[in-house]
């Protein structure tokens, strides 16, 4: 198999030649036969490798590539699809998978189909129906989800950043606390995998920080939001969350401390970006104060 993938990438340009008089079937149809041998002899990963770069060679206008794609792409998420519907979907990262592929092929699939077949995106898609999201898309290969029509039930994200904000709303609209904290828990690691931003990171941290308060945790609201304030050290929400926790954990001449240092920081919020942010942190401080 190893072999037919690097005889598959020496012929590229002769097969590409002969593709322009008839029609690109004759490169694809090459293509889908190394990742049908792949797929028959179990290596479903190495088919799917093989059908994406070829896909980012030829386009999506060869119906039969287009087919293969969703047939191997189902593959490999069924391979890690979740049997628990309520929970978070387990993650497939294109990165890592492609990282799987042999170096010895990963350059001869980069020969295949350049360097986007073998580069992970930033595109994501939830396979609902199998309980699995894919990170890692290309933006070709999102087009070809959004525009090609397929049975099975997907939602397409065009960046982690979207991702992860579903996460967070699935936490705050589950009625259940466990599951709170799982769908946090998943937009979190997304967003630490994927590198997001400090304010998405500092997002999911403070969302957790609500969270184990509320499951009085504390110890580990206090460290939670310790995160969120060394990421933004302005964010009142943080600090009025951490004033809370240490408050209910017994510690308070450092709420008191933290009260004192709100107090002057809502002060100095005249700015009215700042003030209309100030409700969340308001409340909590004013409850505070009444305790």
């Amino acid at each position: 198999l190893a072999a037919r993938v690097a005889a598959l990438a020496g012929d590229n340009a002769i097969l590409a030649g002969d593709a322009i008089l008839a029609g690109g079937s004759v490169a694809v149809d090459a293509c889908c036969g190394v990742a049908d041998e792949g797929f028959r002899r179990g290596a479903h990963e190495l088919a799917f490798a093989v059908i994406r770069a070829s896909l980012h060679k030829h386009g999506l206008e060869n119906d039969k590539l287009c087919r293969r794609y969703f047939f191997l792409l189902d593959t490999v998420v069924k391979a890690r699809m979740s049997a628990k519907k309520k929970e978070p979907p387990k993650m497939l990262y294109l990165r890592e998978m492609l990282g799987r592929v042999p170096e010895v092929l990963s350059g001869q699939i980069a020969l295949l189909g350049g360097v986007d077949g073998v580069k992970a995106g930033e595109c994501g898609v939830l396979m609902k129906e199998r309980g699995v999201m894919v990170i890692g898309l290309s933006l070709l290969e999102w087009r070809l989800l959004l525009e090609k029509p397929s049975k099975m039930e997907m939602h397409l994200s065009s960046g982690v950043e979207e991702a992860v904000v579903r996460g967070l709303s699935q936490s705050e609209s589950d009625d259940q606390a466990d599951l709170k904290l799982s769908w946090n828990a998943w937009a979190l690691k997304l967003c630490e995998a994927e590198e997001g931003t400090p304010q998405l990171r500092g997002k999911c941290l403070l969302q957790r920080t609500v969270l184990l308060l509320a499951q009085n945790s504390f110890q580990k609201a206090i460290e939670s939001s310790g995160e969120v304030m060394r990421i933004q050290p302005a964010n009142k929400h943080a600090a009025a969350l951490n004033a809370t926790a240490l408050h209910k954990i017994g510690r308070k001449k450092e709420a008191a401390s933290a009260v004192t240092e709100l107090i002057g920081a809502f002060q100095r919020s005249e700015d009215q970006h700042v003030q209309d942010e100030l409700g969340a942190p308001l409340e909590l401080f004013v409850s505070l104060l009444v305790e």
